[in-house]
Order: C-alpha cells, then structure tokens, then sequence
C-alpha cells in the first residue's frame, strides 16, 4: 500500500497561512510569507506541507466556507506567489498537500447562486433541496449551540437546502454525476499547478446519505473512482482523509489503496484518556483496535488539531474525565463535546508537554504537528469559539511576534501579547538558540525518527508489569519508554539499554513524565 511519497520519513506539518507570516505588512498572512519561512518547516524534519484552505472566502469559518475552489484568495497573493511556494518545497524535498473540500461550498459559490436561481437547471441538483424541514434524530449540526438546525430557507430558491455545517456552507450532493466530475476537475488543475496530495475535509459525511433520495454514495466505490481518476493525472497522487470515525468504518477507506491515510481521531481521544488517567491502557486498547482495521502507514496521529479539541469518540463518564483534568474552566468547553485549548498549555506541566512531543513521534503511524506546537504557542479563552486555540506563528520578540510589522494585525490574540505564551517569552529564535527548548527537542526527535527508519518498522506494544502508566513501544532494537503519570515508574525491563534520548531517566526508573528512547 502507498505511493512513493507515503508514508513519509518525518513530519506532516500543517500551516494556516494567514497566521504563519505576513510578507506585505497588511496583516495577514500570506503565501510569500510561507515560501520565506520554509527553512524553518525543513529543519524540523517535515517532508509534507499540509497547507490549510487558500482559496477566495470571506474565512467566517476559517476558509472552509469556499466561494471559489480553483483559485487563489487575493490576500494570500497570486498564482506567481503559489508556484513559488511549490518550487521552494519542492527544492527542499518537500511535497505539498491542499485541502480539497467535497462536503460543501459557501452560499456565494458560483454553483449555489445558479442553483437559487433555478432548481431545476443542471447546478439545481448540485445541493440538497427540500420543500420542508425534514426531520431525522441523527441529522444534527455539527456546531450545536451555533446553529440550531441543518435546513435553512432560501427566499430566493423558495425552499430549504441542507448543511451539515454553518448555514452559509450548503451542503454538496456527491451522488450528482456532475458533482463529482467537478470535484475531479478542480483536484486536476491543482495538481497540474505542482501539488503532491490532498487532505478531503469531512470525507466520511460528504458521502453519507442525507435525508433527501439520492444522496449517499457507497465511499469505497466513490473514493475507488477518485484515486482512479486523479492516478491518471499523477500516479503517486497522495489522498488523506479527514474522518472522525470508529477504526472498523474507516477500512474501507484505506482498502484497495483508496486513501493513503486517515487522520487517527481515534487514537487522539485515547491519548487524553490515558493522560487523564495517567495510565497506558486506554492507548493500547486504542492502537490494537487500529491495528485490525487500519495500517499504521495509513494512520496519520495528532496531539492537537486546530479545531477543538473533539471527544466525540469517548464514553460520557469518560470524556467527563478528561474535561476535569483538562478544561480548567468552562470557558474552555465548546460543543458539549471537547475543548478550545491548546495543547502546550493544557498539559499545565512543561514536563508532561515535553513527554507528549516525544510520544507523538514514537507512536506507530505518521506525526502530524500544526504550525508552532514544536514551540508550545498557547491559547485565548477570551477569543470566541474555536479561534481560541488558533494563534499566529511566534517568529521573535519582536512587534507584532515577527509574524507582522503591521500596526493593526487582527489575528494576533491578545494573549500573544501579554502571558505565560506570549511572544516575547515563547518564539522559534529564541528557542532556535536554546538546546532545551520544544524546538530543539523536537528537531531532535525527527532527526532520531528518521535514524532509526521508524517509519518503515513494525511497532511492537508491551505492557510492563508494576508500571501501568508507561507506554513502551518496540521496533527493531530499540524502544521507547513514555510515562503517563505525574509519578515515577520502574521499568527493570530496559536495565542496560543505551539511552539516545531521554529526560529523567535513570536506567531503570522513570521519573513523572519521562519519555526514554533507547537502543542496543
């Protein structure tokens, strides 16, 4: 299974480019700013760029609400700008991924305007239309709180069309022949502008059946016929999967080489478990689930998203857990079903950060890490929603963090300015110089990864009798210790291993949050 290009040796590291750097002072980020700091993504051992959407939007939902998929949204720059950014990642080995958006458009979209105007005309079939509301317990929006249905009115189509999401994002009918032509066609073009992948937001629930005839698809044939299709144009396309989904449903995903990869919410859930609990369990109940459905090469792990944190796949008295061990308060609780915090400043604990940057590489799979996670960049509770735990890049000290040498720049939290996470205190050129800080360690972590060929070798679980809270994972002749708990743990069973990387480790006893790499 896999193309030539996955799984990858290092990292898959995501970038918002509106938050990464501004090149023109207006700002915003932009694609130029990108290119500008691709230095820094390749020294962090980062063979893909996972670039966030770039496309026209008036960003009410971070870009996702897209009113135009083939071009470029003007603040970011110009298709001079774009090509650049793939010659420079290409020139640093790099592959580029785009998000390719088949679950829905913005209400602005070429193909809803038409479609409002004439139901009955070619892009009428394009959307799902009702005359009324029709009414299904498990067809719910996917922001409770925000939205309070999943039909909205149209005056000018005189009828209801549906959206999984916000009301301004209509949802698309992939069933529709012509729809999926579309999709092919506008994937094409980008791939002929040099990108190397996609990553398909909301995979699973664009071709799940909605509440009007004629609207699922069965996803192995449907994704069969993209792989298909895009394999014509470049044969070691790379298709990532957007699916928060029990490890059983996402097979047929990963079969037949459908999809190189799903991003693993499954296996994210049982890391805040397990941390919550400050035991192991729950990670190996997670990965042995995950090794009967889905290959670790086809399993993309993450600490934190960009989103919120979202505990959907926890048991109630579960994710009650881990919202009392990590909410702090609920201020930070979104949807009745996970939290808007960061991830350095959730753990509360530099040590226990530091453990989960190590145990994100170690883990079987491919690492996954947004942009400033390998500092520990914080969040903003007083920010609304989501964009709570969506700060900009901190590049320096400096005005504006080195993100902006603009006077206003709205994306900027106000907690970037003033805080524990602040600017001043957490930036890449500061920890660039600092051989203990996130950055270093991280640096060292996928430098190590790529050593010891981590990504080509089966892992191996062990459960190590008396130390319930240490996660240890083999492959080759090496092993890697990760201890859950703010308490020290022993483990005889690595007595007279070489350590290549360790934080309190003494060769027999992990201290509270340790993590050890250690070899023959």
């Amino acid at each position: 299974m896999g193309t030539a290009h996955w799984p990858p040796q290092g990292l898959v590291y995501g970038v918002d480019p509106s938050r990464f750097q501004d090149s023109t002072g207006d700002g915003i980020g932009d694609l130029a700013g990108v290119t500008g700091r691709l230095d820094h993504v390749a020294a962090l051992g980062a063979d893909w760029l996972w670039l966030l959407p770039i496309y026209p939007s008036l960003r009410r939902d971070n870009g996702y609400d897209i009113d135009d998929h083939e071009h470029i949204d003007p603040r970011f720059g110009t298709a001079g700008d774009f090509a650049a950014l793939v010659e420079g990642c290409h020139r640093r080995g790099i592959r580029l991924m785009l998000d390719l958006v088949i679950h829905h458009t913005s209400e602005r979209h070429r193909w809803f305007q038409a479609a409002r105007r004439d139901r009955k005309s070619r892009a009428g079939d394009y959307y799902i239309w009702a005359d009324e509301p029709i009414d299904s317990p498990d067809d719910r929006p996917v922001f409770p709180g925000e939205e309070d249905s999943v039909w909205t009115f149209d005056d000018e189509a005189e009828a209801w069309y549906h959206h999984q999401f916000y009301g301004f994002q209509p949802d698309l009918n992939v069933a529709n022949e012509d729809v999926f032509e579309e999709i092919v066609r506008i994937a094409t073009s980008w791939l002929r502008r040099g990108v190397d992948g996609f990553r398909i937001d909301a995979a699973m629930p664009a071709v799940q059946p909605k509440p009007t005839e004629g609207t699922g698809v069965d996803p192995g044939r449907f994704y069969d016929r993209l792989r298909s299709r895009l394999a014509e144009v470049r044969d070691d396309v790379v298709l990532v999967a957007e699916a928060d989904a029990a490890p059983a449903e996402l097979a047929v995903l990963v079969d037949h080489h459908r999809i190189d990869a799903v991003l693993d919410f499954t296996l994210n859930n049982s890391i805040f478990l397990g941390l919550a609990r400050g035991q192991a369990a729950p990670l190996h109940a997670a990965l042995e689930g995950l090794d009967r459905s889905v290959p670790a090469s086809a399993r993309l792990n993450f600490v934190r998203n960009v989103d919120e944190l979202d505990l959907d796949q926890l048991a109630d008295d579960e994710r009650d857990e881990v919202l009392e061990e990590f909410g702090g308060s609920r201020a930070a609780l979104l949807y009745g079903r996970g939290l808007r915090r960061g991830w350095a400043p959730m753990m509360g604990d530099a040590r226990r950060f530091r453990m989960t940057l190590s145990m994100l590489l170690a883990l079987p799979g491919v690492p996954l890490m947004m942009y400033g996670q390998e500092l520990g960049i914080g969040d903003d509770l007083s920010v609304e929603g989501r964009d709570a735990c969506r700060p900009v890049m901190q590049w320096s000290a400096a005005r504006g963090g080195g993100f902006t040498r603009a006077d206003n720049a709205p994306l900027i939290l106000p907690a970037q300015r003033d805080g524990p996470f602040d600017f001043h205190h957490v930036n890449a050129r500061a920890q660039a110089t600092e051989p203990d800080s996130p950055l270093a360690l991280t640096r060292r972590l996928t430098a190590l990864r790529g050593e010891l060929g981590l990504a080509a070798r089966p892992v191996r679980r062990h459960v190590l009798p008396g130390a319930p809270s240490v996660l240890a994972l083999s492959a080759g002749g090496f092993l890697t210790l990760h201890n859950l708990g703010r308490e020290p743990a022993e483990v005889f069973e690595a007595y007279g291993a070489k350590p290549l990387l360790a934080e309190r480790w003494n060769g027999h006893r992990l201290g509270p949050y340790g993590f050890a790499w250690l070899g023959r």
